[in-house]
């Protein structure tokens, strides 16, 4: 079976099922509005650059991304970070943790994710 995935440097993805964090900041919008039952891929280094990986991530959570809207200096005074223009915010819905988290490869952008274990509790 095979999933759309993202992957989040540590501790976004935590801080998303534990209610702290409700948009996800990127440099660019995410290919379809919604997108639903995308899986969130925690990992531990930023991917800078085409086709890096990190073997590492975790698979934690689900999640439908509803919106998107531009990420405003009010919102990044609000979150603690620096703000900087041309940034968005993707809407985060429906936060589901995964049953049974597992080791996968986080790659940029949104990818395929091969597994039978993208199931929720």
């Amino acid at each position: 079976m095979s999933r759309l995935a993202l992957s989040i440097v540590a501790p976004a993805v935590d801080d998303i099922l534990a209610g702290r964090k409700q948009v996800e900041i990127r440099s660019w919008a995410p290919p379809t509005i919604p997108l639903t039952d995308l899986v969130l891929v925690q990992n531990t280094i930023y991917l800078r650059q085409d086709g890096q990986e990190d073997p590492d991530g975790i698979a934690l959570a689900r999640v439908d991304v509803v919106g998107v809207h531009d990420w405003t200096p009010d919102e990044a005074r609000s979150q603690g970070k620096q703000w900087c223009a041309g940034y968005v915010c993707w809407e985060l819905t429906n936060v589901r943790a995964i049953a049974s988290p597992f080791r996968c490869a986080a790659k940029r952008g949104v990818y395929a994710l091969e597994t039978a274990r993208c199931h929720a509790s």
